[in-house]
């Protein structure tokens, strides 16, 4: 009788192995890793209060524990508690983490709350300045008009006015209100040579 060397013992136990390993199913392990915390799937996920008064606006870890940040939209009130504590308005009576909700009593009703987003709205645009060109070819920047028009357009005609006379060589009238001016200077005014 020809009994089996170890070498073909082994032989037949690796093949044997190869054969039994291929029979089993990856798929589970792709399913539930290993590495991964298990899930209860018989917890159900906690649902938002539909149109709670109260917001559950953060929290923030302190050395004495979490910190909710709970606000009553109706009254305009706030507060920062802790969970289980009785001392406030607002009584915490527990927090999920992974759905980032919150269960608190206020006022004798209970609420279960989400973390509030923020809530970005779009801004009317504002007005661009208008870039004109001016006569040398530089661009100026128009002034936007005021609400009260009438009054700067008049102190701009005045500073033309005045602009106007000193270029003239001529001494500008007294102003109504009371101010004096400097005497009149008694030298003759300078004549512009002709050009040759």
């Amino acid at each position: 009788m020809n009994t089996p060397s170890p070498l073909s013992l082994v032989f037949g136990l690796c093949l044997g192995a190869v054969g039994a390993s291929a029979a089993v199913s990856l798929d589970g392990l792709v399913a539930e890793s290993p590495f991964m915390p298990k899930q209860d799937t018989n917890a159900a996920a906690p649902v938002a209060t539909e149109n709670a008064s109260v917001e559950f606006r953060g929290l923030i870890s302190t050395k004495e524990g979490v910190l909710f940040g709970l606000y009553d939209r109706t009254r305009n009130v706030g507060a920062w508690v802790k969970e289980k504590d009785k001392g406030s308005d607002f009584t915490v009576r527990s927090y999920d983490a992974a759905a980032d909700m919150v269960t608190v009593d206020y006022q004798g009703q209970k609420y279960t709350l989400p973390l509030s987003t923020s809530r970005i709205a779009t801004a009317a645009p504002s007005a661009v300045p208008v870039v004109a060109k001016t006569a040398g070819g530089t661009p100026q920047q128009a002034v936007a008009k005021p609400a009260d028009a009438t009054r700067l357009e008049s102190v701009a005609a005045e500073v033309r006015r005045r602009r106007a006379l000193r270029q003239a060589g001529a001494q500008p009238a007294p102003a109504a209100t009371g101010a004096r001016t400097a005497p009149a200077s008694t030298k003759p005014a300078a004549t512009p040579e002709p050009a040759q």
